[in-house]
């Protein structure tokens, strides 16, 4: 299994009652329900809908552990940490103590769940491919490189921070449409998300399409042959 490192992985330790009540009231997908061993992606929005950053969430028993990206790390931390408040929640940061990976294959764990063993955790992304958080005295098998892993996206139609995950597009433009629960309560953004959903606009769609044939200004990977495109709908 094609395995690379990915570099700016960002981990971040949510402690307290009000965990999975606070990320529900933030971000896109329903959360509320996550139990320990469990995995969810979710993406946290501006009130305009715009993407601040995707998330993976490992529900650890004890606390969640949040992993991101780390150039969108210092924007999140500011839209979520005035809105704490008197809410049971702290936040700590844990990136240095990891390495971080990306896998790419047909195969991993269930999709809802995550591994963890000998001090390394896997876990699927609904996108098909797996991440994995090591700590730093274990080593990984690197056998792959994030090149590689672009040119599969590419191939399958997956969104990537800071490539079709930024603060230009909004969770359906850039293809992140498994995050955004259909039927959740009020979160910031939700309003527009839901408008777009029930008019049928989202304005714009992510694309894999012949280089050729995309406009530059459009092309978010650039690949050899086909290239990833957030085009209008």
């Amino acid at each position: 299994m094609p395995t690379s490192p990915y570099a700016d992985g960002n981990l971040s330790i949510w402690r307290g009652s009000d965990v999975l009540k606070f990320i529900d009231g933030l971000s896109t997908n329903h959360v509320l329900d996550l139990c320990k061993g469990e995995f969810r992606q979710t993406t946290f929005t501006t009130a305009q809908a715009k993407v601040i950053d995707r998330v993976g969430l490992f529900h650890m028993g004890e606390f969640v552990a949040v992993l991101s990206h780390r150039p969108f790390w210092k924007e999140l931390l500011i839209h979520i940490s005035p809105r704490i408040l008197g809410q049971d929640v702290s936040i700590s940061d844990a990136t240095d103590n990891n390495n971080y990976f990306v896998q790419f294959a047909e195969d991993g764990p269930k999709k809802g769940e995550f591994i963890s063993q000998n001090g390394i955790t896997i876990a699927r992304s609904t996108s098909e491919y797996n991440l994995l958080v090591s700590s730093k005295d274990n080593e990984v098998t690197v056998d792959s490189t994030m090149e590689a892993f672009h040119q599969w996206r590419i191939e399958h139609t997956v969104p990537w921070a800071g490539f079709e995950i930024t603060n230009k597009y909004h969770a359906y433009a850039c293809g992140l449409i498994h995050d955004v629960h259909e039927s959740k309560g009020c979160y910031i953004g939700q309003e527009l998300l839901t408008r777009m959903r029930t008019r049928n606009k989202m304005g714009r769609k992510l694309v894999s399409i012949p280089s050729i044939d995309a406009k530059e200004s459009e092309i978010t990977t650039h690949g050899t042959n086909r290239s990833l495109a957030i085009v209008r709908d």
